[in-house]
């Protein structure tokens, strides 16, 4: 580098020092803000986002705003824990732990008609009722919660909910929750136009995963729950990359949905009545296809009409493999192996395969 370069280079250097100013390109310079200026100061957190903590249960949430845990909370008899009843909250229980007692009603409740909460990032533990009670919300977003032990359902929220990396085990076997409808002991419970994804869910009273039309669920694993359904689903629903295990009913639905490439073995298989099925059409116009079914009393049962069955591989039933029960369904043919070995010879693109060998 030249002496006379070096020098110019100097010197602007100095200038900014001196002006307070950051050069960004050719002719274009940048003011730096001095110290107690409002462009000098960096905010704080709680200037960016005010939050509240919550500080004892019951908690009642009257305000927008954002509401945050500094340490884990028991709720006691005959109390809810949280109480929301305002739009745009967001609750974060910071990786802490909301615990219920046997007589205690639901962790979270969202009393009135509300839209956009937000639950997030904690364990809701042995309430007497519900982990979130929140149908009354629209457009609830609920994500990274376990839910645990508690008397009714696990996560009950209203429509347009958004559902994600959630939790639920051993919900909904409390006597309180039996007999009602829509049920009160399934271990999530979404209303229409949501979406559930990459959700984990075990050993519930009730349906593992309810929802109602138009939605959406996506990668979850539900298993156990040997009273209800594994996935139970609506109209205009789609139920993919899903396992359902160990269930009575393993995946369910009523009309024009879709389920495809899905994990379903052995539901039904301990001895459940009226007929226990891996997957369960009891609707009509429905889409089932590329789905692996294994182990399961029935495998595929279609009770509705104008259903299309198609690419499935179904096996080891210890009933029927495909049961159709009206004949005004589309189902493509069943190629059968009974051994361990085999050449598949058949070129049929809407195949389903069956294997009953060892």
């Amino acid at each position: 580098m030249n002496k006379s370069l070096l020098s110019k280079f100097v010197g602007i250097a100095l200038f900014s020092l001196v002006s307070g100013r950051v050069l960004v390109a050719d002719d274009y310079w940048v003011p730096k803000g001095d110290p107690g200026t409002e462009a000098g100061v960096m905010k704080t957190l709680e200037q960016v986002e005010p939050r509240t903590i919550v500080t004892n249960l019951p908690f009642n949430i009257t305000n927008s705003g954002s509401y945050y845990l500094v340490r884990t909370l028991t709720g006691s008899d005959g109390n809810y824990g949280i109480a929301i009843a305002a739009n745009e909250v967001k609750l974060d229980l910071n990786g802490f732990s909301l615990n219920g007692t046997s007589n205690s009603l639901s962790a979270i409740l969202v009393t009135a008609p509300t839209e956009n909460i937000s639950i997030r990032n904690g364990v809701i533990r042995n309430w007497g009722q519900f982990g979130v009670e929140a149908t009354n919300g629209i457009d609830v977003v609920i994500m990274d919660v376990k839910a645990f032990g508690n008397g009714y359902g696990g996560l009950y929220v209203g429509q347009n909910a958004i559902m994600e990396r959630c939790s639920v085990y051993g919900c909904g076997f409390a006597g309180g929750a039996m007999g009602h409808n829509p049920p009160w002991n399934d271990g999530i419970q979404v209303g229409s136009f949501s979406t559930i994804k990459d959700c984990k869910i075990r050993g519930n009273g009730g349906a593992g995963i309810h929802t109602y039309n138009h939605s959406r669920i996506i990668g979850c694993t539900s298993v156990l729950n040997t009273n209800a359904t594994g996935v139970s689903v609506e109209d205009y629903c789609t139920v993919k990359e899903c396992t359902a295990a160990q269930n009575k009913i393993g995946i369910a639905m009523s009309s024009k949905c879709r389920v495809s490439e899905n994990t379903v073995g052995e539901n039904g298989i301990l001895g459940q009545p009226n007929w226990p099925n891996g997957i369960e059409i009891n609707g009509n116009n429905n889409l089932i296809e590329k789905n692996s079914v294994s182990y399961n009393f029935v495998g595929i049962r279609v009770m509705g009409t104008g259903n299309l069955v198609i690419n499935n591989f179904v096996s080891k039933s210890m009933n029927t493999d495909i049961y159709v029960q009206n004949v005004s369904n589309y189902v493509g043919a069943v190629s059968m192996f009974t051994n361990n070995f085999g050449a598949i010879t058949n070129i049929n693109p809407w195949m389903n395969f069956s294997f009953s060998g060892p």
